[in-house]
C-alpha cells in the first residue's frame, strides 16, 4: 500500500507519470522521470539547466518523512508542449558520470606507489568526492602503469578489473561518492510472496572462465531477480536454497504510484570481472625523454604527461638491432636528455620498453646529406660513413681516413704508436717507402740505432755497410 509522495528539487513537477531508476557495480546510476510542471516554469528551468544542475528525488512519507532516492546531475532533459499542459523529462546521472567526460594521458612510474594511492589521487581531483575501499588494494604493481588516453572512470575500472573487482556508485549523496569492490550490505527478507525469477548466464559465465577466472563453477553463473516493494541498496544480501547472494543491480520503477524493485542477486564469485585490456593502447607508442641510463637499461619521462611531478624508478629495457643472453650483438645506449619511444606492444602497459632515439630539429650539418652515415658519441667521438670514405675521428685534429683510390690517411694532434706483440712489416710494392720527422728520426733494436738529427750517427757494436 502506498503512503508516500515522490518529490523533485530544485526541478520539480506538478505531478510525475513514470519514473526508471538503474544502478548495477561497474556503472553509473541512471534515473528518468518525467511529469507535468507549470507553464510558467518553462524558461526559469531552460535558464537553470544551462550548467551541471544536481537534482535530488526523495520519498516523502505521510508523516513528512524524507528518503533520498537518488542525486545527480541532468544529463538531458525536454519539455513537450501538449493540450496546454507543459511535461518535463528528465535524465539524471550519478556524479561520477564527472569522471568519466574527460580524457587523460597519466604515467604512474613509481614502483612503490600503491593502487589505493592512485585511486585516492584522482578521486582528490574533483571536488565533493570520496572513495571508499570495500576490499585491500594495498598493494603496488611495481611496474609502469599507464593512463593511456582515458577517462578517471575508464582507468579505475580498469585498474579495480586486475583484482577481477569492479566500482561501486553511491546514488543517493550529491558528489562524487564511489568505492572499489562491493560494500557490506544489510541483510535482506525474500518478500512475503517468495516469487523470483533464475536464469543461468551460461556465455557469460563461459567467457570468464576463459579469461582467466577458472574458480568460477556453474553455480555462479545463476542470477536470481526478486520483485520488492522495500528500498535496497547494492551490497544487501538475501539467503536463497541456503546460498548467500548478493545484490549487483537494481531496476525501479513507478507502478501505480508506487514504488516497485527487481533486485539481481548473484554469488559473489558471480559477481568478478575478468581483467579489462585497453585496446587502443597496444601497439602505440609515446615520445619520451632519457632520464638515467644503467647497463642496458632506461629511465624515461613521458612527453605531454599530466602527471610530470612524480618519482620516477622503474627501468625500462632499451631495444637493440642484436642481442644474445651471451654478451653478443649490439650495445649502443642513448645518453641523458635523448627522445626515444616508449613502446607499448600489447594490451599491458608493464610490457613496454624504450626504442630507437628520434631525430630533432637541428642545424647541424651532420645531418643534411643522406648519402652520409655516422655514428657519434656527445664526447664528439665520430665514425662516418660517405660514399667513397671510412673516417674515425675525434673531431679534435686526431682521425684515421680510409678513401678509395687514395688510400690510408691517418693524422694525430699528438703521437702515434704502432706496437706488435711478435713481427711488424711495413712495405710498398710499387713505391717508396718514406719516413720523415721534422727534429729527428731514430730507428732502434736492442743496443743498436741509426739518428738522424742534422747527420748520421750510427750506435752498435758491429756496423757494415754493404
Amino acid at each position: 500500500m502506498k503512503e508516500y509522495n515522490i518529490s523533485a528539487q530544485p526541478l520539480s513537477f506538478l505531478s510525475i507519470q513514470q519514473l526508471w531508476m538503474e544502478e548495477e557495480i561497474g556503472e553509473h546510476g541512471r534515473l528518468r522521470i518525467e511529469g507535468f510542471i507549470e507553464d510558467e516554469m518553462e524558461e526559469k528551468y531552460l535558464a537553470q539547466l544551462t550548467g551541471d544542475v544536481w537534482e535530488r528525488i526523495e520519498k516523502v512519507g505521510k508523516d513528512g518523512e524524507r528518503q533520498i532516492l537518488f542525486w545527480g546531475i541532468v544529463t538531458d532533459f525536454s519539455i513537450d508542449s501538449q493540450y496546454h499542459q507543459k511535461k518535463m523529462m528528465l535524465e539524471i546521472t550519478t556524479g561520477s558520470i564527472l569522471m568519466d567526460r574527460e580524457e587523460h594521458l597519466r604515467s604512474y612510474q613509481d614502483g612503490f606507489k600503491t593502487y589505493q594511492q592512485i585511486f585516492s589521487e584522482i578521486a582528490t581531483g574533483y571536488q565533493e568526492s570520496r572513495v571508499s575501499f570495500y576490499s585491500p588494494l594495498g598493494d603496488a604493481e611495481g611496474k609502469l602503469i599507464l593512463q593511456y588516453y582515458e577517462t578517471d572512470w575508464q582507468f579505475l575500472k580498469r585498474l579495480a578489473s586486475r583484482k577481477n573487482k569492479f566500482l561501486t556508485v553511491e546514488s543517493r549523496s550529491k558528489g562524487i561518492k564511489f568505492g572499489y569492490g562491493l560494500p557490506a550490505g544489510a541483510k535482506a527478507e525474500l518478500p512475503g510472496h517468495g516469487k523470483y525469477i533464475v536464469k543461468k548466464e551460461l556465455d557469460t559465465y563461459k567467457r570468464k572462465k576463459s579469461s582467466g577466472l577458472s574458480n568460477l563453477d556453474e553455480t555462479d553463473s545463476l542470477v536470481y531477480m526478486v520483485e520488492c516493494r522495500e528500498s535496497h541498496r547494492l551490497g544487501d544480501t538475501m539467503i536463497l536454497h541456503g546460498r548467500k547472494l548478493f545484490i549487483y543491480k537494481i531496476h525501479s520503477r513507478l507502478s501505480g504510484g508506487e514504488l516497485l524493485h527487481d533486485c539481481y542477486l548473484k554469488s559473489e564469485k558471480g559477481m568478478n570481472l575478468p581483467r579489462l585490456q585497453h585496446e587502443k593502447m597496444a601497439g602505440n607508442f609515446l615520445d619520451a625523454m632519457i632520464l638515467k641510463v644503467k647497463e642496458d637499461k632506461v629511465q624515461v619521462r613521458i612527453l605531454r604527461d599530466e602527471n610530470g611531478r612524480q618519482d620516477i624508478n622503474i627501468w625500462y629495457p632499451y631495444a637493440t638491432v642484436y642481442s644474445t643472453p651471451d654478451g653478443t650483438g649490439w650495445y649502443c645506449m642513448p645518453e641523458p636528455g635523448d627522445m626515444v619511444r616508449l613502446v607499448i606492444p600489447g594490451g599491458e602497459e608493464k610490457e613496454a620498453f624504450v626504442i630507437s632515439s628520434v631525430h630533432m630539429e637541428t642545424d647541424s650539418a651532420d645531418r643534411k646529406d643522406p648519402n652520409v652515415k655516422s655514428l657519434k658519441s656527445k664526447y664528439q667521438k665520430e665514425v662516418r660513413f660517405t660514399p667513397d670514405s671510412i673516417v674515425i675521428t675525434n673531431n679534435q685534429g686526431t682521425k684515421i681516413e680510409l678513401t678509395d683510390g687514395e688510400g690510408i690517411h691517418i693524422v694525430s694532434a699528438h703521437s702515434v704508436m704502432l706496437e706488435a706483440a711478435e713481427d711488424m712489416t711495413i712495405s710498398s710494392d710499387a713505391g717508396s717507402l718514406i719516413v720523415a720527422g721534422t727534429s729527428s728520426v731514430n730507428l732502434s733494436q736492442g743496443g743498436t740505432a741509426i739518428n738522424l738529427d742534422k747527420g748520421i750517427t750510427f750506435t752498435g757494436g758491429e756496423l757494415k755497410i754493404q
